[in-house]
């Protein structure tokens, strides 16, 4: 297991060079690997699918900056739950109208180095149990994709287990399956979208014609013409699958 806490510090660069110098003098745990000066840069490093992020570290106080506007510009909203802002102000300042965007890690702006530490910590811990969690998460996925036939020894199969993970995590990207979800699949997976999207399809056919009969029409009734033999298109597959896991787990508040 990665025991580094990968840092990103959004802040002067007087204040980084600090940061990177009292930390070191107190632990090797805490990784500042990426940094920014600006909420726009910050922003184009927290969304891009290829770097992992553990914690982030923000001054809510850089000049023609609009925090509103950096906190509400995560693609993954998960991400907020790792972020401390770094100002005077109250917490409820930054409670933004969405429960989605809540920030629960404000520390003043003359804290002590070992209370940020401690901070970085507790949100890495978090992120393990979150780890868990998706463990949890790709089993039930697994079980009910080899219900429907997909067998694991399919690209699609992995393909589409993370896709519904993903959209479990953030409902919102169950709207953007072509603009988003296949973009990401093929940075985690080294291939092209139109790949993802086609390996994708060919699972869910494949499934269809071999899977249980009766599994599957329980699923998809709704939403399928089993008279002229449709078939859900990736969209709807993925969004049904997730909507019966979140039912199963009494998620009904997304």
């Amino acid at each position: 297991m990665r025991n580094n806490i990968n840092t990103l510090v959004v802040c002067s660069t007087d204040e980084i060079n600090r940061l990177k110098e009292e930390v070191s003098k107190i632990t090797t745990e805490i990784n500042i690997k990426y940094t920014a000066s600006n909420y726009k840069e910050a922003l184009t490093i927290i969304n891009d699918p290829s770097i992992e992020l553990d914690a982030i570290i923000v001054d809510g106080t850089i000049q023609n900056n609009n925090m509103l506007a950096f906190l509400t510009g995560y693609n993954n909203t998960a991400l907020l739950s790792r972020t401390i802002i770094i100002d005077n102000i109250k917490l409820d300042c930054y409670n933004l109208t969405s429960s989605d965007y809540q920030i629960f890690n404000i520390i003043p702006k003359n804290y002590k180095i070992e209370e940020l530490i401690i901070s970085l910590k507790e949100i890495k811990s978090k992120q393990e149990k979150y780890n868990f969690l998706k463990i949890s998460i790709y089993d039930k996925v697994a079980e009910i994709l080899k219900k429907l036939g997909i067998a694991p020894d399919k690209n699609g199969f992995h393909y589409l287990r993370k896709a519904i993970y993903e959209c479990y995590m953030n409902p919102s990207l169950l709207t953007s399956i072509t603009k988003e979800i296949y973009p990401m699949l093929a940075d985690s997976f080294g291939k092209k979208a139109s790949c993802i999207e086609r390996s994708i399809r060919s699972a869910i056919e494949t499934g269809w014609d071999r899977g249980n009969y009766e599994y599957s029409s329980e699923l998809f009734s709704n939403c399928v013409d089993y008279y002229y033999k449709t078939k859900p298109t990736n969209g709807e597959f993925i969004a049904i699958i997730v909507d019966k896991i979140m039912m199963e787990e009494g998620r009904t508040n997304y």
